[in-house]
C-alpha cells in the first residue's frame, strides 16, 4: 500500500523534465521539448509537416513570476513560421513574429519556462534554422531579450542567447534547426556532439 501511494503521487506530480541544458542563468533560446534538456535544440521531420518548438526562458534570475517579456524570432526559411501561441494569455502589442508580452497572470518559475509555442511549417527539403533576436520596439533593455516580474515589473531583466553572439555577422547565432545532418553545424552554431563546455569556450 505504501509503495501504492508513492507511484500515485509521482504519477499526479507528471513528467519530471531534465535540467535545462544552457547552465547561465536569464538564457533564452529555442528547443523542441519543453524541458530545454541536452539536444533538444534538433530535430527532424518530413517536409511539409508542422513541427512545434518552444521558446525557453531559462533558470531565471527572478523567481517571483513573469509580468512581461519581449523578443523576436527569426527563421533561414522565409515564410516557416505560421503559428505562436503565447503562454499565460499574454497579450503581445507587437505584431509575431516579434513579440512584446504583458501578462495579466504572471506566469510561474521554471528552470525552463516555455514563454510561447511556436509552429514551424517544414516548407524546405533541407534544414530549418531558428534563431531568438532583440523585440524591435522594446520597452526594456535594448538589443537585448528581456523580462519583467511580480517582484520587479518596470525593470526589464535582460536575457543572454543561449547560443551566444556571433561576432563576425554581429547577430545572435542560430540557436534551434530542422532536418540538419550535422545538427547545427553551420558557423557560429554547435553541433551536437560539442559539450556544453566547449560550446561556451567558442561562441562566448
Amino acid at each position: 500500500m505504501k509503495w501504492l501511494t508513492v507511484l500515485l503521487c509521482i504519477a499526479l506530480a507528471g513528467p519530471v523534465l531534465a535540467d535545462p541544458v544552457d547552465p547561465d542563468p536569464d538564457g533564452i533560446g529555442i528547443y523542441f521539448e519543453p524541458g530545454a534538456g541536452n539536444g533538444s535544440w534538433c530535430a527532424t521531420a518530413p517536409e511539409g509537416s508542422l513541427v512545434t518548438a518552444y521558446l525557453c526562458l531559462t533558470r531565471a534570475s527572478d523567481i517571483s513570476g513573469f509580468t512581461a517579456w519581449e523578443a523576436a524570432v527569426e527563421t533561414s526559411a522565409p515564410g516557416a513560421l505560421v503559428g505562436f501561441n503565447i503562454l499565460g494569455g499574454g497579450i503581445n502589442t507587437a505584431t509575431a513574429p516579434e513579440m512584446v508580452v504583458t501578462l495579466d497572470t504572471p506566469l510561474p518559475f521554471q528552470l525552463s519556462t516555455i514563454l510561447a509555442e511556436i509552429t514551424v511549417d517544414v516548407v524546405w527539403e533541407w534544414s530549418v534554422g531558428l534563431r531568438v533576436l532583440p523585440a524591435a520596439s522594446p520597452q526594456g533593455p535594448v538589443n537585448l531579450p528581456g523580462y519583467a516580474t511580480v517582484d520587479d515589473p518596470v525593470n526589464f531583466q535582460p536575457l543572454q542567447y543561449s547560443w551566444g553572439w556571433n561576432q563576425a555577422t554581429e547577430s545572435p547565432n542560430w540557436c534551434a534547426t530542422i532536418n540538419d545532418d550535422n545538427c547545427l553545424s553551420q558557423p557560429g552554431v554547435p553541433t551536437e556532439e560539442r559539450s556544453w563546455e566547449s560550446v561556451k569556450s567558442l561562441y562566448r
